[in-house]
């Protein structure tokens, strides 16, 4: 009796050990599956390219030389937020007349270059109108604003046919020649200068000596005496249509 009565207890002892452990071992036993998730392929809308500012300037005078054409370089100071490019024409006017039109005269990649008219169109004044920028954004779609009209430049004539001057002292007398002293026309013709001036450096400024008159053909001389030595030059002054130059003497004579 007790050993049966051992073994029966022994039994349900066992049968409660596994029943306390069964639900253990399912817990352990748990999985749940993964979801696929996704991740958003939208590519964000570019933004529209905003109204352009800023202005187109001329940043140099222009000359009338040899060439069939004249020019001024340019600077366009531009801003265009949410562009990816940008561009800037105008029309070139010249003394109130169109001469060019839709010039490029400055880029996103270049903001400097050159505006480019007719030499024939003549001396004067210069200015850029109708200034509009095309802007461009990531889209290409396009906005076209328009600038201000830029500043007004003026256009002289150049000297042509290489300008000379010689000085020849005999004692304290100085003579000096002057050739081919002419400037050129809207043409590609020449006509010479009225006159031109002979200066001399003195307590550190050039000082006037004489006024050389020119004949038709640019050339002209002048005399003075001197018993000191100076430093030399003849001197074209810058006028509203003549772009001045000048030669000088590098020693003293």
């Amino acid at each position: 009796m007790n050993r049966t009565f051992t073994k029966v207890a022994l039994a349900a002892a066992t049968a409660m050990t596994l029943s306390l452990a069964a639900p253990i071992s399912a817990h352990a036993d748990e999985s749940a599956t993964a979801k696929r998730g996704s991740v958003s392929t939208a590519v964000d809308a570019p933004r529209a390219a905003s109204a352009a500012t800023g202005s187109v300037r001329f940043t140099t005078s222009a000359v009338l030389t040899s060439s069939k054409q004249t020019y001024a370089k340019t600077r366009a100071g531009v801003a265009v937020p949410g562009s990816v490019s940008w561009s800037v024409r105008a029309d070139i006017y010249v003394n109130g007349v169109v001469r060019v039109r839709d010039e490029l005269v400055g880029t996103n990649s270049s903001p400097n270059l050159s505006a480019w008219w007719p030499r024939a169109s003549g001396y004067g004044k210069a200015q850029m109108r109708n200034v509009r920028v095309t802007s461009y954004d990531a889209n290409y779609n396009s906005t076209v604003t328009r600038l201000p009209d830029s500043n007004v430049i003026a256009i002289r004539r150049s000297t042509g046919y290489l300008p000379s001057a010689t000085i020849v002292k005999r004692g304290s007398k100085l003579t000096m020649k002057a050739k081919n002293w002419r400037v050129y026309q809207p043409n590609g013709s020449t006509v010479r200068v009225p006159k031109i001036t002979v200066k001399r450096y003195y307590k550190g400024k050039w000082r006037n000596v004489k006024h050389i008159k020119l004949n038709r053909n640019g050339h002209g001389k002048v005399s003075w005496k001197s018993k000191k030595k100076y430093k030399y030059r003849v001197y074209l002054k810058t006028t509203s249509t003549v772009q001045g130059t000048f030669l000088y003497w590098p020693r003293k004579i």
